[in-house]
């Protein structure tokens, strides 16, 4: 044997860390509250720094400031007991190193138990957590796993696998070391190491050393572990953590079939669908109904025991949709689906693996890529390629199955959104059993308690069942229950395991937590009065923030979803956090360990490490909260019209990162609601960013709209401006115009006028014609007087037009004046205005009557009208 990371690794270089074959694994534990048990050994494992800062080994925590690593591992970095020595968490943020003391009462030489305990002198990171232990005394048989940092290009460290053997016994008989076969991945480098019992999830164990290489095959690939026992004895410090048979809202997985029970049926009828080597096996069942545990903790684990022939040689890939399938199914074990393809990489892996005769493909919670769509109703784009790759691994000739575990009230939209998927499927439809037995009950409490030497006080099986039968209406006549009962009843069960006394499940905790109907009440309201003083608000957001809210309108109902930690830290720290431009994480960090440490809460990782979109993420533990809790039922009834728009705005985001157009960006009434809920309550950095983008287009178009309306409202103006001046100058003319012709007619009549008024060269006639002719040519008032003055010697009437003209007169409409003859006719004359009819009559010496209706009017004598002011001549002199 040799011991495990002794000598200089490689310089620190914190990465992500992957599995034996290179693949990234989960990290980040800081962002991990009780969620993926693997990310939390990730972040509690640490690298022990040598004094050039290479790694010399691993190490673990076993409580916030207290390291468990090998003395051989400290003696390799250049330490001893009561010196200092340097670790390193690299998956905690910023990767801090922080100094240690290497206690002299922990430190075991590493020739006897090989054990070094270091205290941090430091205070720990954030994240940091002590790993829970438990005993290597019944885990022979089950699968394990280690993390290590070997170096070997992989300075990230990676993960190991194994199978517990036996404890090998030292020199006295007492517990030595543990012995883990086919553990061909642990090498150098995970010296120190943390073993987990991947059935329970707890420590068993440290990593010491391996079996160093003589050329002989046997021996090969063992490893030897220091048991959770002797660390414990070593530091009592160190409590054992034990094993719940029971799941509360978690589900059953292959690690967890010993304790799966009551379900039998329901097994063998699956088994039985694929025993005829379908294509496809759609599994549908109302939320609740223990889809997950049936395939994983009862199918599954049949198929590895070859319940149907051959099928120990298929190779089962589970894996769910979240944000992208396809990466999804690479992470859980198809490489290559992403970038290839479904059926490629189903050819390449069974191509590589020859003990592997068929793909058993299992997507669980297939309604989480129905619930995914954009605007227009359609799939998103990954979502759309996972549905195609499925339909075209279903129809190709791979030996390949696919299983789809869906709620069944997804059927219509699986029918709406992938009727090419469904189509190949449905021949292959199965529904969960609806009801459960009397004696399935029964065993679902017995059964697992038997398994762990639990005893139950006698009735209170009897009693349990008694209550769920009468809790449901037709329950005691038929004595069956509906399956949707399981998560209340493993809650309940759950919650006696922690109250129980001496070993044994009593009628005393039954009570306590308010029988099963009230068991998840009592349970939700236990984790809200854990909370802090005043962060009541902040639980209440968090929680309605992980429900995807009903969509009436396409008939998709209430459902938890899985979100970033960021996007849930912001929803739940409010506005003010976003505002002050911090980091809103205090509140909703203290907020969501209380949540997690009660398991109403999960977190994980999800996708491929260092993966854009990929991270770590919470959820709800069970839908059953959201029917059964009914205070989280009114939350989410009152906080329904802020969800509906967040999930607008989160599908619109999505939208705008596919195609990057403008059109993609908020307006109308979704802006408008946006700038209101951005002052009222926290957002995810995504959907400020939306914001922003679209407020910043508004307001463009906003501006360039307002810069026309300028454009337009000057244009008008100034047209106005010129229509008024071409107004004004036409105005002018005119006047102009009008003022010009009579001057030029009154400076013609003046002419005519003075020639009238001088001697007379031929008779009175040639004076009195050249006045006429000067009141015909212009009537002004200049003229008047040399008609009246001509007219002024005559002494018996003219004659004008062939007749003698006795009076003269206007006509009332001002069409000219009348001359009266002598035999009663009239002679009209085209002259326009009354002034010349006088003239007429003064010149003929003859009465003028006024139109108007006036008595006694007459002509104007000679020299009486009004004076007029000499015009200019019309030559200007």
């Amino acid at each position: 044997m040799k011991p495990l990371g002794t000598g200089p690794g490689p310089a620190l270089e914190p990465t992500g860390p992957v599995d034996e074959h290179g693949r990234p694994e989960p990290d980040d534990g800081s962002e991990t509250y009780g969620g993926d048990p693997r990310t939390a050994v990730v972040a509690a494992t640490v690298q022990v720094l040598d004094t050039r800062g290479a790694v010399a080994g691993a190490g673990f925590l076993v409580a916030p400031d207290t390291v468990v690593t090998c003395a051989h591992v400290v003696a390799a970095a250049g330490a001893a007991p009561g010196k200092e020595i340097e670790v390193a968490f690299p998956h905690l943020p910023r990767s801090p190193r922080l100094p240690a003391d290497v206690l002299t009462e922990g430190w075991r030489d590493p020739a006897a138990q090989d054990i070094a305990v270091l205290r941090l002198t430091d205070p720990p990171p954030d994240g940091a957590r002590g790993l829970p232990l438990g005993s290597a005394a019944e885990c022979r048989g089950h699968r394990v796993s280690s993390f290590g940092y070997p170096g070997q290009g992989l300075p990230g460290g990676r993960f190991g696998y194994g199978r517990a053997a036996d404890v090998l016994l030292d020199g006295d008989g007492a517990g030595g070391l543990l012995r883990l076969t086919d553990a061909d991945g642990l090498a150098r480098g995970f010296g120190g190491a943390p073993v987990v019992d991947e059935v329970t999830g707890l420590v068993i164990g440290m990593v010491s050393a391996l079996t160093a290489p003589d050329g002989q095959p046997r021996g090969q690939g063992v490893v030897r572990v220091t048991p959770a026992e002797v660390l414990r004895e070593v530091w009592p410090g160190l409590g054992e953590d034990e094993v719940c048979p029971y799941r509360g809202l978690e589900p059953f997985t292959e690690e967890h079939a010993d304790w799966f029970f009551g379900r039998r049926g329901a097994v063998e009828q699956l088994l039985a669908e694929l025993g005829g080597q379908r294509r496809a096996l759609l599994l549908l069942g109302p939320s609740g109904a223990g889809k997950s545990s049936l395939v994983r903790a009862g199918v599954l684990p049949a198929l590895a025991a070859g319940e149907l022939p051959g099928s120990d040689r298929w190779r089962p890939v589970v894996a769910r949709p979240g944000q992208d399938l396809l990466a999804g199914l690479e992470t859980a074990g198809l490489p290559g689906a992403a970038t290839d393809g479904v059926v490629k990489a189903t050819r390449r892996l069974l191509a590589e693996d020859p003990s592997a005769e068929r793909l058993l493909l299992v997507v669980d919670q297939f309604e989480e890529a129905l619930v995914q769509h954009t605007p227009d109703d359609h799939l998103t784009g990954r979502h759309r390629a996972a549905v195609e790759q499925l339909a075209q691994a279903i129809a190709s000739d791979e030996p390949v199955t696919v299983v789809l575990v869906m709620r069944d009230d997804f059927l219509p939209r699986l029918a709406a959104l992938a009727p090419q998927l469904m189509g190949a499927a449905v021949p292959g439809l199965l529904t969960v059993p609806a009801r459960l037995s009397r004696p399935d009950l029964e065993a679902i409490i017995r059964e697992p308690a038997r398994a762990l030497g639990l005893r139950v006080e006698e009735g209170l099986t009897e009693r349990i069942v008694t209550d769920i039968l009468a809790a449901t209406p037709s329950g005691p006549r038929e004595r069956q229950a509906p399956v949707t009962v399981l998560p209340l009843l493993e809650l309940t069960l759950s919650q006696l395991w922690e109250r129980r006394a001496d070993n044994t499940l009593t009628h005393r905790a039954y009570e306590r937590v308010g029988g099963v109907t009230g068991s998840l009440a009592t349970w939700c309201e236990a984790a809200m009065d854990r909370l802090p003083e005043g962060r009541r608000a902040t639980a209440r957001r968090m929680l309605t923030a992980l429900v995807r809210p009903a969509d009436e309108i396409r008939s998709v109902p209430p459902t938890r979803q899985r979100l970033a930690l960021a996007d849930l830290r912001a929803l739940a720290g409010g506005a003010a956090g976003h505002l002050a431009g911090g980091r809103p994480g205090g509140e909703a960090d203290e907020v969501l360990r209380v949540l997690t440490e009660h398991r109403i809460v999960i977190t994980g990782n999800t996708g491929r490490l260092h993966e854009p979109g990929t991270g770590p993420v919470a959820e709800l533990i069970h839908d059953v909260l959201i029917s059964g809790w009914s205070d989280l039922r009114d939350w989410v009834a009152a906080d329904h019209r802020f969800q509906m728009w967040l999930r607008r705005v989160l599908d619109q985001h999505a939208l705008w990162l596919e195609h990057r157009e403008a059109a993609d960006l908020l307006d109308g009434t979704d802006l408008a609601d946006g700038l209101e809920w951005a002052g009222m309550r926290g957002l995810p950095p995504p959907v400020h960013t939306l914001l922003a983008l679209s407020r910043e287009r508004h307001e463009s178009l906003r501006r360039r709209r307002r810069r026309t309306r300028v454009l337009l409202i000057t244009l008008a103006v100034l047209a106005m401006v010129a229509a008024t001046l071409a107004y004004v100058q036409q105005r002018n003319a005119d006047h102009t115009r009008e003022q010009a012709e009579p001057q030029g007619l009154r400076a013609a009549s003046w002419r005519l006028a003075l020639r009238s008024a001088g001697p007379p060269a031929a008779g009175l006639d040639s004076a009195s014609l050249p006045a006429v002719a000067a009141y015909r040519t212009a009537p002004a008032c200049e003229a008047v007087p040399s008609p009246h003055a001509a007219a002024e010697p005559l002494s018996m009437p003219r004659t004008l037009g062939g007749g003698e003209i006795h009076a003269a007169a206007c006509h009332p409409d001002g069409r000219g004046p009348a001359a009266g003859r002598g035999d009663g006719s009239a002679l009209w004359q085209d002259v326009a205005l009354p002034q010349r009819a006088a003239a007429v009559a003064a010149i003929c010496r003859v009465p003028y009557h006024d139109p108007t209706p006036r008595e006694g009017a007459a002509l104007p004598r000679p020299g009486t009208g009004p004076v007029c002011p000499e015009p200019e001549p019309a030559d200007g002199r």
